[in-house]
């Protein structure tokens, strides 16, 4: 099967055991009639069968599980199905943009981009890489360093942020640790013949769950913020966080907030990417808590007052 094909059966997989508790008898039956089923085979083979579910588990993070005494299959918790249809959109989405796209291929000026980072050239290697659970050598450049170094990196994941793509691993250069790095960075990249493991228990919704973005450089706490009431029918329409809550007229008089603002709160890790994302909303949204947040904040604001003034 060509990669489109088997992330087809990897959707019908998903979409099929979420419908409900399904019996491997009854998955038979329903490959055996699907529309995806191009080589006519008349049940899903177990062994594939099992290798797409880890591979499912690999790369989107939904953990399809058997209850043995009962002898079904079932999507593991409420937040992998949530997050499952988020990825379903994204990639009926992406599918539905490739069909637009061919049939305005003779109109090149109605479509208008945004520029896309490197690295994509990558993704099919690297997610090679995620399912064989096969090593990686790595040449990445360093903004910090300016300059170019290698590392082993045993790859976890991908992830997808403001249309960077970022792998997540551990790294020989940052040994016991998980670290991210942006595909459009990397200047080579091999697979290996070394294997690795995943650690037990490791996540990709829970380790970014309190987080946005890519960055980790931040505890997660409890975080409030004032906006105008243009500014809230922005975050209304598209949430910055999964944590978002509107607080009400009496909780945002408690808060200390001015009498025609919307207050919003997010149990959220103050991080270089999510504080880059405050700023975008300039003077239209004061941060009210935590406090050593809103002196940063405070802070930044006059260090770029006093860069416009004479």
């Amino acid at each position: 099967m060509s990669p489109a094909q088997v992330f087809k059966v990897y959707i019908w997989l998903v979409d099929t055991i979420a419908a409900g508790h399904l019996s491997k008898d009854d998955i038979d039956r329903r490959w055996a009639h699907s529309s995806i089923n191009i080589y006519g085979e008349p049940f899903f083979p177990t062994r594939k069968f099992h290798r797409y579910k880890e591979d499912i588990l690999t790369l989107f993070g939904i953990n399809i599980r058997c209850n043995r005494r009962l002898n079904y299959y079932y999507i593991d918790s409420e937040d992998d199905f949530d997050q499952w249809y988020e990825m379903r959109r994204y990639i009926v989405s992406a599918f539905s943009l490739k069909a637009t796209l061919d049939e305005a291929e003779d109109m090149p000026d109605s479509v208008l981009f945004e520029p896309i980072p490197g690295g994509t050239q990558y993704l099919s290697t690297v997610m090679r890489a995620i399912r064989a659970r096969k090593q990686l050598l790595i040449t990445y450049h360093s903004y910090d360093r300016n300059s170019d170094y290698d590392m082993f990196f045993s790859p976890y994941c991908l992830r997808v942020f403001k249309q960077r793509w970022y792998i997540v691993g551990e790294a020989s250069t940052h040994p016991d640790q998980i670290r991210v790095y942006a595909l459009d960075r990397i200047v080579d990249l091999h697979v290996l013949d070394n294997d690795f493991s995943i650690p037990k228990g490791f996540s990709p919704q829970t380790f970014f769950h309190d987080y946005y973005g890519v960055f980790r450089n931040a505890e997660p706490c409890l975080l409030r913020i004032e906006v105008t009431p243009r500014a809230a029918l922005f975050l209304r329409s598209l949430p910055l966080h999964h944590s978002q809550r509107e607080l009400t007229k009496i909780e945002a008089a408690a808060c200390h907030a001015e009498p025609d603002s919307i207050v919003f709160e997010y149990f959220v890790a103050p991080t270089f990417d999510f504080i880059q994302q405050l700023r975008t909303f300039g003077a239209e949204l004061r941060v009210l808590a935590p406090l050593s947040l809103a002196r940063q904040m405070q802070a930044d604001a006059e260090q770029l007052l006093a860069r416009y003034n004479p």
